[in-house]
């Protein structure tokens, strides 16, 4: 059963897997739906106050059908066009919401990368004449801490342009960031 609002659910939940309840719903999906609405808030709303229901570069979302939407939102991914934020007031709204869209393609393409390197070892492993092997469907760990963590050093190199940023950035996140790297 599919739960979430169709324009902001992750990616890998818009897949016919995801939609069949095949793919675990991990920490990171809930912090990418949370990415999309953040885009969504600047891109839409001035002051408050929504002045566009839809996004720029959104319109072809279709939200009714789940399969539609997911194929576009990755191709939004790879769109190099600009954010439009809804209003100047935003300041550097369109800079915040890029670095997030950049976030999160960088997460995709990194997942994508991994899962191509399996296939490239497995077809290596099985040399001619060997039987035909499936790649073993590995499930994703969720690994909150981590996910956190990168999401918080992304935005940190982003502060200087929304200082703000900075009152809702962890006091810990230091700690998590040293732990990863001394592993």
């Amino acid at each position: 059963r599919m739960m979430g609002t169709i324009p902001f659910m992750a990616i890998d939940l818009l897949t016919e897997k995801g939609l069949d309840g095949r793919v675990a719903v991990l920490y990171r999906h809930d912090l990418e739906s949370l990415i999309w609405v953040l885009i969504w808030v600047v891109c839409c709303y001035d002051n408050g106050k929504m002045v566009y229901t839809v996004p720029q570069g959104f319109h072809n979302w279709d939200v009714r059908n789940p399969l539609s939407c997911g194929e576009k939102k990755r191709a939004f991914l790879a769109l190099e066009e600009p954010i439009q934020p809804a209003s100047d007031d935003w300041g550097n709204g369109d800079k915040l919401a890029l670095h997030l869209l950049n976030f999160l393609t960088t997460q995709v393409l990194d997942r994508e990368a991994a899962v191509s390197a399996r296939r490239r070892a497995l077809l290596q492993s099985s040399g001619p004449g060997s039987s035909h092997q499936t790649m073993p469907c590995e499930q994703e760990g969720d690994d909150p801490e981590r996910v956190w963590y990168e999401f918080w050093a992304c935005l940190e190199r982003f502060k200087k342009f929304v200082p703000c940023i900075a009152d809702f950035m962890p006091k810990d996140l230091r700690k998590v960031g040293d732990a990863d790297e001394k592993q």
